[in-house]
């Protein structure tokens, strides 16, 4: 259960991915490590920032809340130097951060079927619950310390959040209260935001004119690692 129904004083959040990084672009499983943005990923950030910019209209109201890890931060970074956001004002939290993926992170999907086929069929059987060797976490794990940092902010005015594609579909699922099989099915791309209020999701991507400002073609859709 992913236990949305305590969450109904939730303030309006505005969820964001960090851009890609060095891993994404190759595939490679990051959980907790860290791999650098590419200059795509920079980009990413620096459209959906633009194409946000007339809908977030009185930012003094607004919270910024960031996964402390390299990338969200370097992400966090560009997105508050766009719209004029002092990083100072940045709040950090480790329940933010993406899923640990154990003895998986720094690996391909090839190299873990290859090497832990035992894992990969343990998680098919039980995607939700299963926990990876080595330190990793489960889904559930994820909802639960996500569902702590939601207690702590109910009530609070509007915020900004720069997660992960993990964290973020499981964050959007427990504020949605969805279902771990329609959390699995999300999307998270890194040029989009979802603007998450009263238990339902609006979509906004960043607009070509944005994309085509930094030097992109297309939204940055794809990758889930």
């Amino acid at each position: 259960m992913t236990n949305s129904t305590a969450h109904q004083s939730l303030p309006e959040l505005t969820l964001l991915r960090h851009g890609e990084t060095q891993w994404n672009r190759v595939g490679r499983y990051q959980g907790q490590q860290d791999s650098p943005l590419t200059l795509t990923g920079i980009g990413q950030i620096r459209a959906i920032a633009q194409t946000l910019r007339p809908q977030i209209t009185e930012l003094k109201a607004y919270q910024v809340w960031s996964s402390p890890l390299t990338r969200t931060r370097q992400s966090v970074s560009v997105f508050c130097e766009e719209l004029g956001i002092s990083y100072d004002d940045v709040h950090f939290d480790d329940r933010l951060m993406e899923r640990a993926f154990g003895r998986w992170e720094g690996l391909t999907l090839d190299e873990i079927a290859a090497k832990f086929p035992d894992d990969v069929a343990a998680e098919k059987a039980n995607r939700w619950n299963f926990a990876i060797p080595g330190g990793g976490e489960s889904f559930a794990d994820v909802a639960k310390r996500l569902n702590s940092w939601l207690d702590d902010v109910a009530g609070q005015g509007p915020l900004i959040v720069m997660a992960h594609g993990g964290s973020g579909r499981v964050l959007r699922g427990v504020c949605m209260g969805a279902s771990p099989q329609s959390i699995f099915a999300f999307n998270e791309p890194q040029s989009t935001a979802f603007v998450i209020s009263n238990g339902s999701s609006t979509t906004i991507n960043a607009t070509a004119k944005h994309l085509q400002a930094v030097g992109l073609d297309n939204a940055g859709l794809g990758v889930r690692i």
